[in-house]
């Protein structure tokens, strides 16, 4: 076990100077862990941060977990924990809408995206972290382990993602929106081999724009700017495979960077042909072996609050707590949505840290933003309850450039998603973006679609 010391200082809790600091600890150091990490030793409490593996392996020997884009508003959550460090490189304004058989159109945001490598997100985080005094120690936590941690601490937060100790934390069924998984996910991070930028012909001109291509039978595959760890400006791709279909077979055979690569060549050249060259002319990083990823993700939200056998009280934080599908991109926003909140509420609280303190507070984050994130993820799957929405948006979106920024708007505001029931309450939601500036586009991502009749 190494752990780095946590330098004291005075020994009050904020908002109550008679009382000892309290203290924390964070188990799991992903974006979530090490967000909430900073975030609460800047709150001014004794932080220590668990980690299974060390901070060089945490960036350097483990895949991304994901693209973790945040959109817009939570970009402003996510700067009140720290600010933007990476700028222009991972940014995009626009997405570009194909169906294949059906309307094109842009989306402009009225808002910019960013697209980070978790990995180089959470290590600056961690740094600044150990850098102000907290403490990070490098241990598996197990039951056991967990309980002694607990014991010691005012409140053990859990950020371990969707497996493991996840499961000390209860499923909400009621909450949860499925009990299987919607898609296989498959992702790998690349550049062009030119070392130029990629553009799609036809569909959007901006450099370094985004394209999300859908075929109603297999599924979906975005394509999108991003910011490599140590590649930097590079491009992501990541499909969302329908179960059953030949990109679920063809999904599952991947077995390294240069196998994901290949089958999403030839998946373009199945479904969307008319950008083939564009990936053709994509390469691995190859300095990175651990730039890919598989798998299947179950959406399901947990209680916020668990006792260890020893009574001590842990808390969910991020995937942990609301695991959605990635589709949509909430897991990220979700993520920095919590933390922030959380971080300025215990920051404000003198009163005692009990389970119904926790519990209030998620349940606050619940209603305000995970309830709308949970829905907006299940509009983009195509959950059958919404299809007259989808088919509201993309039929106007052709004709009015307002109905694509509407639609991609609940991708950064989803609360409106609880109100959309059918086409009126589409039409008044998109009347209240005409005229709207929407963001410069310093990149733009796109959508394809092709139906298969």
């Amino acid at each position: 076990m190494t752990q780095h010391p946590s330098t004291h200082g005075p020994s009050e809790t904020p908002g109550n100077e008679a009382t000892p600091r309290r203290s924390i600890a964070i188990v799991g150091a992903g974006i979530v862990g090490a967000s909430a990490a900073l975030a609460l030793k800047r709150a001014g409490f004794d932080v220590t941060l668990y980690s299974e593996r060390t901070r060089e392996e945490l960036r350097d020997a483990v895949p991304a977990t994901g693209t973790a884009i945040l959109f817009g508003d939570s970009r402003s959550h996510d700067a009140r924990i720290e600010g933007d460090r990476y700028g222009a490189d991972a940014a995009f304004a626009t997405s570009a809408v194909t169906v294949n058989g059906g309307p094109t159109f842009d989306a402009p945001y009225d808002y910019e995206a960013q697209s980070v490598d978790v990995r180089l997100r959470a290590d600056d985080r961690i740094g600044l972290f150990l850098d102000e005094g907290g403490s990070f120690a490098h241990r598996r936590v197990d039951d056991a382990e967990l309980d002694r941690i607990a014991g010691e601490n005012d409140v053990t937060f859990v950020a371990t993602g969707k497996g493991g100790l996840a499961e000390r934390f209860p499923v909400d069924a009621e909450r949860s929106p499925y009990s299987e998984p919607q898609r296989y996910l498959l992702t790998v991070t690349v550049r062009p081999a030119d070392g130029g930028d990629v553009r799609f012909p036809g569909r959007t001109e901006n450099e370094r724009s985004a394209l999300l291509s859908i075929d109603a039978e297999e599924g979906e595959v975005f394509v999108g700017p991003y910011l490599h760890k140590d590649a930097g400006p590079a491009w992501v791709l990541l499909g969302f495979a329908r179960f059953g279909s030949e990109s679920e077979k063809a999904y599952r055979e991947a077995r390294d960077s240069a196998s994901a690569l290949d089958i999403f060549r030839a998946q373009h050249h199945r479904l969307f042909p008319d950008v083939a060259p564009q990936i053709d002319a994509l390469e691995v990083i190859d300095s990175d072996e651990y730039s890919w990823l598989k798998g299947a993700v179950t959406p399901t939200v947990r209680r916020p609050v668990a006792r260890t056998d020893s009574g001590g009280l842990l808390v969910s934080l991020g995937d942990t707590a609301i695991a959605v599908d990635p589709i949509a991109g909430q897991g990220a926003q979700l993520g920095a949505i919590q933390v922030a909140a959380l971080a300025d509420a215990l920051r404000e609280q003198p009163g005692e840290w009990d389970e119904e303190l926790f519990t209030r507070l998620f349940d606050t984050h619940w209603e305000r933003h995970g309830k709308p994130s949970v829905e907006a993820t299940s509009l983009f799957l195509g959950d059958p309850k919404y299809a007259e929405v989808v088919g509201s948006f993309f039929g106007r979106a052709a004709e009015n450039p307002a109905a694509g920024t509407a639609l991609f708007d609940l991708l950064s505001v989803p609360g409106p998603v609880l109100g959309l029931r059918g086409e009126e309450d589409v039409v008044r939601f998109v009347r209240t973006f005409e005229g709207r500036r929407t963001a410069v586009p310093a990149a733009s991502p796109q959508v394809t679609a092709s139906t298969h009749v």
